[in-house]
């Protein structure tokens, strides 16, 4: 409830804003979309980053990695798109639950300082000056943009590779089974214990 809260008082303004700006003719639909999917990356990483309970960051990169598929369909990559929703955002962000789930992982202290802060801020400033060094560096021009249709990735996925997907969606489906009843398993162990 109060992620919900905090999310629309942060995208409402800027929602408004960039309508308001389009209605003034000040920029194109595309930048809208393009500006609407910054913020929903950066809300999300830092949401991700910054939330105390490993459920709701897990949430928050679900946010990033969906923003970030919305870039590669408007760089019209529809396949880089695709694999980001069902790759990232289904397969890897299942296994993290999954990975919470079957470990019970609780609130730990959090420890804001320590003696790797140093190290840290350097390779963080490394990695940052390699980011910025690339993109003064990196030639930018005018792609030729070639489509992907749907129907033919949806034809080799669906009747090349359905055994594979079949055999994938049983796996998961029995793993995500199994640490729902360790969960609740350990859930009542611990009722039970509170409860003599």
């Amino acid at each position: 409830m109060t992620g919900g809260l905090v999310s629309l008082l942060v995208m409402g303004p800027i929602f408004v804003a960039l309508i308001a700006l389009y209605m003034m003719s000040r920029i194109t639909g595309g930048e809208v979309i393009f500006y609407l999917a910054s913020t929903v990356i950066l809300g999300g990483a830092l949401g991700a980053v910054l939330l105390p309970n490993l459920v709701h960051s897990s949430l928050s990169l679900i946010a990033t990695l969906m923003g970030v598929a919305a870039i590669y369909l408007m760089l019209l990559s529809e396949f880089l798109a695709l694999v980001q929703i069902l790759v990232y955002g289904g397969g890897v962000i299942i296994l993290v639950i999954f990975g919470l789930m079957l470990t019970n992982a609780q609130d730990d202290p959090v420890v804001m300082d320590g003696s790797q802060k140093p190290f840290a801020f350097g390779v963080g400033a490394l990695i940052s000056g390699l980011f910025v060094a690339a993109a003064v560096m990196a030639h930018w021009g005018d792609a030729e943009a070639t489509l992907i249709p749907f129907t033919t990735f949806g034809e080799r996925l669906f009747r090349d590779f359905s055994l594979p997907i079949i055999i994938v969606a049983f796996l998961l489906d029995i793993a995500f089974t199994g640490a729902l009843v360790n969960a609740r398993r350990a859930e009542s162990a611990a009722s039970e214990e509170a409860a003599k």
